[in-house]
């Protein structure tokens, strides 16, 4: 399957749950029917966060899940998410996954269910690329290194 039809179908399989897109505030998830992104809109979105240096637009939020165009820097910090568990699709780029282990000088953030902290400890690497999945449970560190042009998918559950 070719990239772009690739990227295609994961949106698509996604939004199975419902989805719309949104030009500014996210639109909620629509019930009763399926809801669809054309690639060219994907597309204008990754530019417009590339050109305005954004890291990140929420383009479907359902209550318990959400949708995020994401893209991923070396200073982003790792994460751990208490209640809710994230689900990456690379679409572009590379990086290398650190997951698992410990979270080092973990902070909790405000306003969320994260604790941010300044490295991971004793955590399994995984080096990622387009078309490849990252699934990460509720509690369990992630973050990233080795990153190349590193875009996603970002799915997000509510899991307690």
């Amino acid at each position: 399957m070719r990239k772009r039809d690739m990227g295609i179908a994961i949106a698509a399989a996604a939004f199975l749950s419902g989805a719309a897109y949104g030009q500014d505030a996210a639109p909620a998830a629509p019930k009763g029917k399926a809801g669809y992104f054309a690639n060219s809109d994907l597309q204008n979105v990754w530019k417009d966060l590339e050109a305005r240096q954004v890291l990140n637009k929420r383009v479907l939020e359902g209550g318990s899940h959400s949708i995020n165009i994401r893209i991923v820097r070396p200073t982003d910090a790792p994460l751990s998410h208490a209640n809710s568990l994230d689900v990456w699709l690379v679409t572009a780029g590379s990086a290398t996954a650190i997951t698992g282990g410990e979270l080092i000088d973990a902070k909790k953030r405000p306003n969320s269910d994260d604790a941010a902290g300044t490295s991971i400890k004793g955590g399994v690497e995984q080096a990622l690329q387009a078309g490849d999945v990252l699934y990460v449970p509720a509690g369990v560190p992630h973050g990233f290194t080795n990153i190349k042009g590193f875009r996603a998918f970002l799915i997000r559950f509510d899991s307690k």
